[in-house]
């Protein structure tokens, strides 16, 4: 069968994605991954064919791009912020503002209309019989609905702004009609009828999801989902030498998420660690009985680095966590999930929806979570040393990576993906 696999241009999103496109084409299946051109590299660089489709960049508007330029990180920030673990305190108001910026703000700029109709144009070409939509992309299902093809949403965290938008539905039902506002909705209904199809919630939802989430920590959706073993892929990288000597006492990653060469490093440390600085972070750690790796680039550091720690910019987790007692993390899926797998207990520093994933973690008994907004130098300190010396977090966190062990591999999971096709692909 044919496959498209897409994904907005964020590779980290793109990453979970790529053990399941290798699987497809070693079961004989045609794979193409679509996306923005400034994603061509990374495709391609995982050994996978990609079509361009849009703007060069997801982050851009054609028509008011200093408009978008103005609004755009408020509303970003507003929507990463939002408090998706307290449904207590939601309301109407509440959810449809968020829905509001998340539509305008963030869907239609991953999805642009040059995006919506590459992509259409493409598969009316191609003719897939499934497509794999990274969460946001929803230019995938679009032109999936568009040509008859069975299209999945792939999720890399618990589905929290989906219960968010489950929630705004339910209230929005016991209000009058004209107050049921629903701009994704909207969004999307105008840009399919541009195409001859028409909008259902399917749409948002996929008739299926791939969730790469352990079910313990899954949000009841009331959804299909579909498990899959998350399988850590890093990009193309290759073992520093320093890495291959096993360590000579405990280790602790500290990784933050700011190791590209575009955003820079310490300038963007303060998204991640709120009010802690730099100097207080590694003060945090130097008193520990430890050896720090930390994914930051040394020649970017302007504070000095205490004996224990290593600065050593990018490597890749997937060879570093195996050596590890505990991570110090922002959050990230990709850190999070590979944690997981290799069964490493976690501090995650977090906010808005990895709140829950860090919530999961804490339930788990498999590591702890800290609010940025309560990160403080003892916080940090306290928070390590109850990893490295209470038992039960190791014990936890390998209770998780066995819970993943039971999950389908993407070669496993590929003959359920083609009998899920033959029930949901419609002939046009």
């Amino acid at each position: 069968m044919k496959v498209v696999l897409t994904c907005f241009a964020a590779p980290t999103h793109f990453y979970s994605m790529v053990p399941l496109a290798w699987a497809l084409r070693a079961a004989g299946h045609e794979v193409r991954v679509v996306s923005q051109a400034s994603m061509a590299p990374t495709i391609t660089g995982a050994g996978l064919t990609a079509v361009t489709a849009g703007p060069v960049e997801w982050f851009s508007d054609e028509h008011a791009p200093d408009l978008l330029n103005a609004i755009f990180p408020g509303c970003l920030n507003h929507v990463r912020d939002f408090d998706y673990a307290g449904t207590d305190t939601w309301t109407h108001t509440g959810l449809l503002a968020l829905e509001h910026l998340a539509s305008s703000a963030m869907f239609a700029t991953m999805n642009d209309d040059r995006m919506v109709d590459d992509m259409v144009a493409f598969v009316r070409d191609w003719r897939p019989d499934l497509v794999i939509s990274e969460t946001f992309t929803f230019a995938g299902s679009i032109a999936a609905r568009v040509v008859g093809a069975a299209y999945a949403r792939f999720t890399w965290g618990p589905d929290g702004a989906l219960r968010a938008r489950q929630t705004l539905l339910r209230m929005a039902a016991e209000l009058p009609e004209s107050h049921r506002a629903d701009p994704t909705a909207e969004w999307l209904s105008s840009t399919l009828a541009r195409h001859g199809s028409s909008f259902d919630e399917r749409v948002i939802t996929g008739q299926f999801t791939v969730d790469v989430t352990p079910p313990g920590m899954r949000l009841d959706t009331g959804l299909h989902y579909e498990s899959l073993r998350y399988v850590p892929y890093n990009g193309p990288t290759v073992v520093p030498e320093w890495l291959r000597t096993p360590p000579e006492r405990r280790r602790i990653c500290l990784t933050l998420g700011v190791t590209d060469n575009v955003h820079g490093q310490i300038g963007h440390l303060d998204a991640v660690l709120g009010e802690l600085s730099p100097v207080e972070l590694f003060d945090a750690v130097a008193g520990l009985d430890c050896e720090v790796i930390a994914t930051l680039d040394p020649d970017r550091l302007a504070v000095p680095v205490p004996d224990n720690v290593r600065a050593v910019g990018f490597v890749p987790l997937n060879d570093l966590l195996p050596t590890c007692s505990a991570v110090v993390h922002h959050g990230g899926s990709g850190t999070r999930s590979t944690a997981e797998v290799h069964g490493v207990p976690q501090l995650m520093v977090a906010e808005g929806w990895d709140v829950l994933r860090g919530n999961g973690i804490e339930a788990a008994g498999a590591g702890l979570c800290v609010p940025v907004e309560k990160l403080t130098a003892q916080v940090l300190r306290d928070g390590l040393r109850a990893l490295l010396e209470d038992p039960s977090f190791a014990a936890g966190a390998r209770r998780l990576r066995e819970e993943i062990h039971t999950l389908p591999t993407p070669v496993a999971l590929v003959p359920r993906l083609e009998a899920l096709v033959d029930a949901y692909r419609e002939e046009r």
